[in-house]
C-alpha cells in the first residue's frame, strides 16, 4: 500500500474549506452491500463505496465461502466478535483486480487531515479514518440503544468522510437500526475535542480509494479457480453450533457477543455475498439455486439463533439443530456441485466488461 494518497490529487490544486460544503459525487449511491452487518467496518465501507461506482463489485465475493473452521476458531475458541474476523474477501489485492487502489497516509495529525481533506473531496475521493467511536454523539446514542458492553465502547471505528465545509464534516455511517448508510454532519469542534482528548487514537490509517481501471476479469478468473482448487470443508461448524446452544444461552451476557450468534452472522453474511457473486458467473441454475437456498436458510437460522439466545420461548434448541443439520447437508452437496461444474466450464467469468 502506498503512503502518498495526495499524489492522486491534481498537481497544483489548492482547495480550501468554505461555508459551502464540498461533496464527492453520488453520495446517495453508497448503500450497504452487507445486510448481515458481519464485515469489519472499513471493509463494509469500501464495499459500499465501490458498489456505488461499478456494477462489478460482486466480483469481490468470489472467496466469500471461506473456511467454516476459521469461523469456529475465531468465535468459539477465541471468543471474538464477528467484526474482528478477517474474512478472505474485500481485500486490497482484490480491490486492485476490480480497478481500485486503496492508499493510506497512516496516522496523521488533525491539522494535516483538515488541510488535505478538501483536495481529496474536490477530486471526488472519499476519505477514511479510524477514531474512538465514543467521542461521536451518534455512536454514543447507538451504543446506548443496543446495549454495547462498557469494555467495547472505546473501540476504534472507521469513519467514511464524503464531504466537508469550514464548520462541518459529512459522514456516512450505519448506526441506524437497519445498518443502512445514511449521511450525517458532525461539527469540526467535535473532531477537535476528541482529538485533543486522545490524539494518538484519532485519524488512524487515514486513507482514500481511487479508481484506476476496469476490472481485470482474467485476474478474477484465475483467482477464483485457485480458490476452488483449495476449497475443502466438512461444515462441522453447524453441528457444533447446535451442540452449544443450551450451554451458551445459560452463560450469555450480551446476545450479540454469543459465539453461536457471531458464527451464524458470519456464515449467513458470507453465503449471501457468495450467492451474489454467482450471479456474475456462467455457473448454471442448479448451482445458483443451491447457494441461494443456502443463503436463505442460513439467514433464517441466524435470526433463530439470535432469538433463542434473547430468550424467545417458542424456539427450541431441537428445532434449530434440525435446521443446522439440513444446512450442513445442503452445503456439502452444493460444494460438490460447485467444484464439479467449475472444472467443466472452459470459462467461468465473462471475458470482458459487458460481455456475458
Amino acid at each position: 500500500m502506498e503512503d502518498r494518497p495526495d499524489q492522486h490529487v491534481r498537481e497544483g490544486t489548492t482547495v480550501a474549506l468554505t461555508d459551502r460544503m464540498i461533496r464527492i459525487p453520488d453520495v446517495d449511491r453508497i448503500r450497504t452491500q452487507d445486510p448481515n452487518n458481519h464485515l469489519h467496518c472499513r471493509r463494509s465501507q469500501l464495499l459500499a463505496y465501490v458498489a456505488g461506482s461499478t456494477p462489478w463489485s460482486d466480483l469481490l465475493m468470489y472467496r466469500a465461502l471461506g473456511s467454516t473452521a476459521a469461523v469456529y476458531r475465531h468465535c468459539h475458541l477465541r471468543g471474538k466478535d464477528r467484526w474482528a474476523f478477517e474474512p478472505p474477501y474485500v481485500t486490497g489485492g482484490d480491490l486492485r483486480l476490480l480497478g481500485f487502489e486503496l492508499l493510506s497516509a497512516g496516522t496523521v495529525a488533525i491539522d494535516r487531515f483538515e488541510s488535505g481533506l478538501p483536495g481529496f473531496l474536490a477530486a471526488g475521493q472519499p476519505v477514511f479514518f479510524y477514531a474512538p467511536r465514543h467521542h461521536l454523539p451518534h455512536w454514543v446514542e447507538f451504543m446506548r440503544r443496543v446495549g454495547t458492553v462498557p469494555e467495547e465502547q472505546r473501540l476504534l471505528h472507521s469513519f467514511l468522510v464524503c464531504g466537508a465545509s469550514s464548520t462541518e464534516v459529512l459522514l456516512l455511517d450505519n448506526t441506524s437500526d437497519d445498518h443502512e448508510y445514511v449521511p450525517l454532519t458532525v461539527g469540526w469542534d467535535v473532531l477537535r475535542e476528541g482529538y485533543a482528548r486522545e490524539p494518538e487514537r484519532w485519524f488512524v490509517d487515514s486513507s482514500t480509494v481511487v479508481r484506476e481501471s476496469d476490472p481485470d476479469l482474467d485476474g478474477f478468473e484465475s483467482a477464483y479457480r485457485a480458490f476452488l482448487a483449495r476449497y475443502r470443508d466438512g461444515f462441522q461448524i453447524y453441528d457444533l453450533i447446535g451442540a452449544g446452544l443450551v450451554a451458551e444461552r445459560a452463560q450469555a451476557g450480551a446476545v450479540y457477543r454469543v459465539p453461536g450468534v457471531n458464527s451464524m452472522a458470519l456464515l449467513a453474511g458470507s453465503r449471501t455475498l457468495f450467492s451474489r457473486f454467482l450471479a456474475l458467473t456462467r455457473h448454471g441454475h442448479q448451482v445458483r439455486a443451491a447457494y441461494s437456498g443456502i443463503a436463505q436458510l442460513a439467514n433464517a437460522l441466524s435470526d433463530q439463533v439470535n432469538a433463542f439466545h434473547a430468550g424467545t420461548p417458542t424456539l427450541s434448541a431441537g428445532r434449530i439443530r434440525s435446521g443446522l443439520t439440513e444446512l450442513r447437508e445442503r452445503e456439502q452437496r452444493a460444494a460438490v456441485l460447485l467444484t464439479d461444474e467449475a472444472a467443466r466450464l472452459p470459462r467461468i467469468l465473462p471475458s470482458g466488461p459487458g460481455v456475458r
